[in-house]
C-alpha cells in the first residue's frame, strides 16, 4: 500500500529528530544510518528513500531548523532595510532564547558547534564547511548593509565582524550548556547580544605592517 504524503512527511520528521539526538550525542561522523534507522523504527532503506546519506540527513536538519529565522534574515539583508543591525540584534536575540526554550534547537545548535569547530578528527567535513560558509556570507552582507547605512564605520572589517559574531553566539551557547544550571541565556540574551554588537564597530583592519611585526616576534 503506497504512503500518503503525510505519512512520508511524517516518517521524515521522525527520521530527522532521531538523526538529530544521535548527531548532537555523538557527531555526525561517528554515527551511522543504521544507528539513526534502529533508534527511529525503521529499516534502511526508509532512511534512504528520503535522504542520500548522513549529510544530505544533515543539511535537512540545518535547513529545517534556520527557516523560522529566515524571514529576520533576509530582513537584515535588504537594501529597503533601515536599521540592519537592528534586524540582526533581534534575530540573535531570538536564537539565544530559543536554545533554551527548544530543546530540538538546542541540540542542533550543540550539533553544529560541535561539527564546525573542527577540532573533530579529519577536521571540518566538506558539508558543515559549505553551511559554515553560506552563514558567514549572510553575515557579510549584513554588515556590509550596516556600514552603508552609517550603522557601522566605513573601516569596520567585515571578515573579522562576521567571525566574532559566530565565535561569540558559540561561545554564549556552549558556556550554557556547561553550566545551564548558573544561569539563563534567554534571560541575559539581550545583554549577551547588545555586546556583541558594540564590539562590531571596534573591528577595524590592521595595517599590514603591525601583521609584519607581529609575524617577526
Amino acid at each position: 500500500m503506497r504512503r500518503t504524503k503525510e505519512e512520508a512527511e511524517l516518517t521524515r520528521q521522525v527520521i530527522m529528530g532521531r538523526g538529530l539526538e544521535l548527531f548532537a550525542e555523538q557527531g555526525v561522523a561517528a554515527t551511522r544510518l543504521s544507528d539513526i534507522a534502529k533508534a527511529a523504527g525503521f529499516t534502511r532503506g526508509a532512511i534512504y528513500w528520503h535522504f542520500k546519506n548522513k549529510w544530505d540527513l544533515f543539511d535537512a536538519i540545518c535547513e529545517f531548523y534556520s527557516q523560522p529565522f529566515k524571514t529576520l534574515s533576509d530582513a537584515c539583508l535588504s537594501d529597503q532595510e533601515q536599521d540592519p543591525l537592528g534586524k540582526l540584534r533581534e534575530l540573535l536575540v531570538r536564537l539565544l532564547c530559543k536554545v533554551e526554550q527548544d530543546r530540538n534547537f538546542c541540540r542542533m545548535m550543540l550539533m553544529f558547534i560541535r561539527e564546525s569547530s573542527g577540532v573533530t578528527a579529519g577536521g571540518t567535513a566538506e558539508p558543515v564547511a559549505r553551511f559554515m560558509e553560506y552563514q558567514h556570507q549572510r553575515r557579510l552582507g549584513v554588515i556590509h548593509n550596516a556600514i552603508r547605512r552609517g550603522q557601522l564605520p566605513p573601516t569596520a572589517d567585515a571578515e573579522a565582524a562576521s567571525w566574532l559574531i559566530k565565535a561569540m553566539v558559540d561561545g554564549f551557547v556552549t558556556s550554557w550548556l556547561q553550566r545551564a544550571e548558573y544561569f539563563s541565556i534567554s534571560s541575559n540574551a539581550d545583554v549577551f547580544v547588545d555586546t556583541v554588537i558594540a564590539s562590531l564597530s571596534a573591528l577595524q583592519p590592521v595595517p599590514d605592517s603591525v601583521d609584519d611585526e607581529v609575524c617577526a616576534v
